[in-house]
């Protein structure tokens, strides 16, 4: 099974020389590989260097392998190590590679650690580290800026900011860069009194509120419609969650603090194993019009709490999320990875199920949805199969969707025999496997043994 290496794990592995216990290994928060050495003779590769040192450097700090090869790995949200790639030494000039960084990295990180490490096989050949030091991320924002010239004279500039996610580093459009400036950056959130300020204005704002009649659908549908818009995915394949109480509600302790239960769970969300396809977002959320908390990474998640009931979750449709690994083309079109719709749709059920825990009055109805949006691609419907993704059966009895993309929902009453988060993601599934024409029997992850079905969060590792 593939494991996440801590960093002082890796760090002994590089002291002993023996590269191969990497393999089999996810890459993560503070791992990120690479397979051959940064080629500084192009513009592009020194930017790309810039980039991965910084966006670690904004995150918690970590190590950069080179001469590590990874791919992706369908059953896992990361990508896993497999290859070596040990090289010479003299490939990499270290001198040269702490120039770029100094050149391209605003400020200056403090503690940045460049090494050779020899193979305990072959010691001619080895491979390379750049480790950026937690301690480092307290001068951050950290920026990749370069003033571009030719022949002496100044045509342009370049300014870009990166942040680590998991195993990948998001794009910052421009328009969020400006934003991001404006406010003083997200850091200015981690400041305890402009915290205590939010949380106090809203919590007014939210007291001042005349109690609202139950949400009807269009209302739901008008939030999920406007988180995409705010995670930049108007236009871009978009896999969508929601649950709402059927019933007036109200989360009291939405505004209070960081501390209170309901905010906790929007900050963390459960998880069934490491690397998997999750909610988590590693982000403090942030109070918007004294009526929602959100937690937000532009272009990659969205998970947000309102104050009168609904939770949305929003998520890419494509290869970054629900069709993570599966090789998707413009021929063959968007291909549903069915282990992490199965995962995320349990995984939203378990948390919708505690935060409404949190609700007043605790609400005994609530109702689900998953939707699909702009699912296309090269004008192809997206498709699934029933079989856990392997290297091989990838396309075993792949069924492409209608052409119509309905959002596929079920009512739920939790006073009824069907109580957990495995009932109700099996229900919920078992509708959107028949809308690709198979049978519920059919489906996988399922505890069949007991009644009612439901999907098995053991079998999900």
């Amino acid at each position: 099974m593939p494991r996440v290496l801590s960093l002082p794990e890796i760090i002994t592995i590089l002291q002993s020389g023996d590269f191969t216990t990497l393999i089999g290994s996810l890459e993560g928060d503070h791992l990120e590989c690479k397979g051959a050495p940064y080629q500084l003779e192009q513009e592009r590769e020194k930017m790309e260097l810039a980039k991965d040192v910084s966006a670690l450097a904004n995150a918690y700090g970590g190590i950069i392998l080179i001469g590590v090869q990874t791919e992706k790995e369908p059953t896992y949200h990361g990508d896993i190590i497999r290859r070596l790639g040990c090289f010479v030494q003299g490939r990499v000039d270290f001198s040269q590679y702490q120039n770029v960084i100094s050149d391209w990295v605003l400020p200056s990180i403090r503690g940045l650690k460049l090494n050779w490490h020899a193979s305990a096989t072959n010691h001619n050949e080895g491979i390379a580290s750049i480790l950026i030091p937690q301690d480092a991320c307290r001068e951050r924002p950290f920026l990749v800026a370069k003033v571009i010239e030719n022949t002496g004279r100044v045509i342009g500039s370049y300014v870009g900011f990166f942040e680590r996610t998991r195993d990948n580093v998001p794009p910052m459009k421009p328009a969020e860069l400006r934003e991001r400036f404006k406010d003083g950056l997200r850091f200015a959130e981690l400041d305890s009194r402009l915290r205590n300020i939010e949380e106090m204005v809203g919590k007014v704002g939210a007291e001042r509120a005349p109690q609202q009649p139950a949400l009807s659908d269009e209302t739901v549908l008008r939030r999920v419609q406007r988180a995409r818009r705010e995670l930049g995915f108007e236009d871009k394949p978009t896999f969508s969650l929601a649950a709402w109480p059927l019933q007036p509600v109200d989360f009291p302790d939405l505004f209070e603090s960081r501390e209170a239960a309901v905010v906790r769970l929007l900050e963390n969300p459960p998880r069934l194993r490491n690397s998997g396809f999750d909610l988590s977002i590693t982000r403090p959320s942030t109070i918007i019009e004294a009526q929602l908390r959100r937690c937000l990474i532009p272009n990659h998640k969205l998970l947000e709490v309102w104050r009168d009931g609904p939770l949305i979750c929003v998520l890419p449709g494509d290869d970054w999320h629900l069709c993570w690994g599966m090789r998707s083309t413009a021929d063959t079109g968007l291909k549903i990875n069915n282990l992490a719709l199965t995962e995320t749709v349990y995984l939203f059920c378990d948390w919708a199920l505690k935060v409404c825990e949190n609700a007043v009055p605790v609400s005994t109805r609530l109702k689900f949805r998953i939707m699909f949006s702009d699912m296309t691609m090269n004008g192809k419907p997206f498709s699934l199969n029933p079989y856990r993704p392997n290297e091989i059966n990838l396309d075993d009895d792949r069924r492409p969707a209608p052409k119509a993309q309905p959002g596929i929902h079920i009512d739920f009453d939790s006073d009824g025999a069907s109580v957990g988060p495995g009932a109700i993601a099996y229900r919920l599934l078992a509708d959107l496997y028949a809308w690709f024409g198979f049978q519920a029997a059919e489906m996988p992850y399922v505890d069949r043994e007991n009644q009612p079905p439901k999907i098995a969060p053991a079998q999900l590792g």
